[in-house]
């Protein structure tokens, strides 16, 4: 292996393990605290993917900008869909794994309402559009976009502000609790059916974040561009284990190297094979994730 294809999987693949540890840590959180399977997971990233384009063509709003505005937006977004299709649902299962279950047949579903929606009003033709270029940055003769170390960099820095929001704020708090202790939390007064609300809706305010940040550097925004990342964040869940952030991050890592080895080495047709081969894997080895307590 040359020097120069070394350094390339070296930084490629950290850019692509920190924006696919961004992609599933919203959906890691969603399931780890309400045991809601969101399987519409990377629909709701397409919707942030579309938002920052038209944010961008219509209003020439900056996507680095629109987090701003389309993040706050989509977890209003979201706590309305969980007000309207689940708070019932949590209330009513006897169990999480008929919450699992249920909630997987209602996401299954909205996932088809989502993606012919978008099919409807955007077309299935793949749209894209060219922020300016913030120059290359050369590392060992190695040419990288700047544009795709600043989208890794933010990433890296919504992963942490999560870390310390869920650490240290009270609300995070909550929300370790109630995955920990679900009764014992209610019997000191947390009261979970607004932390699962809330839980959900932060969620898809990643999830967006994310499909905003994919936007920037992706050719190829259409309905369909969401079912790999769902895949893939389903398969990061796995990996980490339910409601694990450390495991959320470096299983991000893990999978964004070997993808990247596979794109540049291997086959590219190959990554998603390698993403289901992991699975297989963890679920044959260690089915409770790598870092289950």
């Amino acid at each position: 292996m040359s020097a120069h294809l070394l350094i390339d999987i070296v930084i490629g693949g950290a850019i692509l393990g920190a924006v696919y540890s961004l992609v599933a840590v919203g959906l890691n959180l969603q399931y780890g605290v309400t045991r809601i399977l969101n399987v519409a997971h990377g629909d709701f990233l397409m919707i942030g993917a579309y938002l920052a384009y038209f944010s961008f063509t219509l209003i020439h709003l900056n996507p680095y900008f629109s987090i701003i505005i389309i993040g706050p937006s989509m977890f209003i977004v979201g706590y309305l869909i969980y007000s309207v299709l689940l708070r019932r649902m949590v209330r009513s299962s006897k169990s999480g794994e008929e919450l699992e279950f249920r909630s997987l047949l209602l996401f299954f579903g909205l996932s088809f309402v989502i993606q012919n929606v978008a099919l409807a009003l955007w077309t299935a033709n793949y749209k894209s559009y060219e922020v300016k270029s913030l120059g290359l940055l050369t590392i060992g003769g190695v040419d990288f976009e700047m544009n795709r170390i600043v989208i890794a960099l933010i990433s890296i820095g919504i992963n942490v502000a999560l870390y310390l929001f869920l650490r240290f704020s009270r609300a995070g708090v909550a929300m370790r609790a109630t995955v920990d202790q679900p009764v014992g939390s209610q019997l000191v007064g947390i009261n979970t059916a607004t932390i699962c609300a809330i839980s959900f809706s932060l969620g898809i305010l990643l999830t967006a974040w994310a499909g905003i940040l994919l936007s920037i550097i992706s050719p190829t925004i259409n309905p369909f561009m969401g079912a790999p990342y769902t895949i893939i964040a389903l398969v990061l869940v796995i990996m980490a284990g339910i409601g694990s952030f450390k495991g959320n991050v470096v299983g991000g890592f893990v999978i964004g190297y070997l993808s990247y080895i596979t794109l540049r080495v291997i086959d590219p047709s190959l990554t998603l094979v390698v993403v289901y081969a992991v699975l297989i894997l963890i679920l044959l080895i260690r089915p409770r994730g790598l870092f289950a307590r």
